[in-house]
């Protein structure tokens, strides 16, 4: 599976995410995604109760919306959910599969930080609710409010079990986040099926909307990608455009060219993510002017991607967007 980023997600895996880093630029590590993102082999056992906590927690100060300050954990570390939320919003409550974009930090019991959206300089987006995060933020977050800030102590069970995360997380750890959480984003696209036949150099797209499902991808047979890159809506949506220097808010699918092989699909890997247009070879290109709630179509030649990419995408890739937000 390709990846785009690495972090310490509440991702499932690292949580991680699996999205393409084999895509992306060198630059890319701002793309990193949390550790949070669930992956089959970073799930914990059932292990450890929910609990909501009042105390016992460790102690954290620093003002909302600034990196908070997380103190060490004391005595043995608890084998059960803690959840305290130490400043309450008063926006809308997280039901489960939204698309939740939120600043957050995590460190092991003993106070060793492995991951934080704000040393990244962008706050990450995230599904809760639904198994693409670890089970201590799907249980925590749903029903709170925006503009909360919430601490978790995450025990084994509902973070890395005995596997951990390595290299920052090692077996059997329970993790302290503290979670700012600043706005539901779109989860879906809205826009329109496009009132014409699709390009007959593309592969055909299904235009039917449906959440956290992948579009389908019909590749042509025997067919190269084409010669130059190629970009056409099959979806199209009435929101803010994309420019060269956008960031997108994103789920895709990428396909090989002639043997239609699978190489990264988002919706199984923990649903829409950010993306600076720029980092991502042929979307700068193929977004550029795509509107919010829009579904594109781009067919990246392999001269488009760095020189050293080209032997493994020799092929040339198609990809398959569905653009939630654009900045």
């Amino acid at each position: 599976m390709l990846h785009l980023s690495g972090g310490s997600n509440p991702r499932t895996s690292r949580v991680s995410r699996p999205l393409s880093r084999k895509f992306a630029r060198a630059s890319a590590a701002a793309l990193a995604v949390p550790l949070l993102v669930v992956s089959a082999a970073a799930c914990g056992s059932e292990d450890g109760s929910s609990s909501d906590s009042k105390g016992g927690l460790p102690s954290v100060s620093g003002q909302l919306g600034k990196k908070p300050k997380i103190e060490k954990g004391q005595g043995d570390q608890p084998d059960k959910l803690g959840v305290k939320v130490l400043k309450q919003g008063d926006g809308q409550k997280v039901q489960k599969g939204d698309a939740v974009n939120a600043h957050y930090v995590g460190q092991l019991w003993k106070g060793k930080e492995f991951d934080s959206s704000w040393k990244r300089g962008t706050p990450a987006t995230f599904q809760i609710g639904n198994g693409k995060v670890i089970k201590a933020w799907d249980e925590a977050l749903v029903g709170k409010k925006m503009g909360s800030r919430v601490e978790i102590v995450a025990p084994p069970g509902k973070a890395y079990g005995k596997q951990g995360q390595p290299p920052t997380i090692p077996a059997n750890s329970t993790l302290v986040f503290v979670v700012d959480l600043k706005k539901i984003m779109p989860s879906q696209i809205d826009g329109k099926p496009v009132d014409k036949p699709q390009n007959p150099d593309l592969p055909k797209v299904s235009t039917k909307i449906t959440k956290n499902k992948a579009p389908s991808v019909e590749m042509p047979k025997d067919k190269s990608a084409p010669d130059k890159l190629i970009s056409e809506p099959v979806v199209e949506g009435d929101g803010k455009a994309a420019t060269e220097k956008s960031t997108i808010l994103a789920n895709f699918t990428a396909k090989q060219w002639k043997t239609g092989k699978q190489l990264d699909n988002t919706w199984a890997q923990g649903g829409p993510q950010e993306f600076p247009v720029s980092q991502i070879p042929g979307w700068k290109e193929g977004l550029k002017g795509a509107k919010a709630g829009s579904r594109v179509v781009i067919s990246v030649p392999p001269e488009t991607f760095p020189k050293e990419q080209r032997k493994q995408f020799k092929d040339g890739v198609v990809f398959s967007v569905d653009v939630l937000d654009v900045k």
